[in-house]
């Protein structure tokens, strides 16, 4: 989970709030190990705490939010771009194609949440259903296509579209 504050969040904390966030803050940061996190201890360190000279929480870039964004399946069907019905297929990592003599699994349709259901499990984020189908982590967005105007396309092509129209 990601949560974003910025100088004003901070100081709309109430008082008390406010300064058990940053007390805590820094120590919550030492534990990390992320140069990230120690460069944030460093600044707090070099800074008195008070929100007005708080100056971590920059607000991030657009492609920073493109990049961690969490796009879902129902929201590419909420803007049209997936509809009901569609036909679905996962690819197959190499091993898992050779074990069963084929390349990709078939039959699978947008639901009418626009979801994905497999075995009876709906899936609104893609690589949980093809780490499902693949028996390990891998890329949904890569691994998951879509029927669209008669052609197979990548749902990562579909999620461009989404971010064009919504970022």
């Amino acid at each position: 989970m990601y949560i974003h504050l910025n100088d004003s969040d901070i100081s709309q904390m109430p008082e008390r709030l406010r300064h058990l966030f940053l007390e805590w803050l820094p120590e919550h940061l030492k534990t990390k190990n992320s140069s990230f996190s120690q460069g944030l201890v460093h600044k707090l360190s070099q800074t008195e705490l008070s929100s007005k000279q708080l100056h971590i929480f920059e607000s991030p870039t657009q492609e920073e939010n493109a990049e961690h964004s969490q796009v879902r399946l129902s929201q590419l069907f909420d803007a049209g771009i997936t509809k009901k019905g569609m036909s679905v297929r996962v690819k197959l990592k190499r091993e898992v194609a050779k074990k069963l003599q084929r390349d990709y699994i078939n039959g699978l349709e947008i639901s009418v949440k626009g979801t994905i259901v497999y075995n009876g499990e709906e899936f609104d984020k893609p690589s949980p259903l093809a780490a499902k189908i693949n028996g390990g982590a891998i890329n949904g967005w890569e691994y998951i296509e879509v029927k669209k105007d008669d052609k197979w396309v990548r749902l990562e092509e579909l999620r461009k579209i989404w971010r064009k129209t919504n970022g």
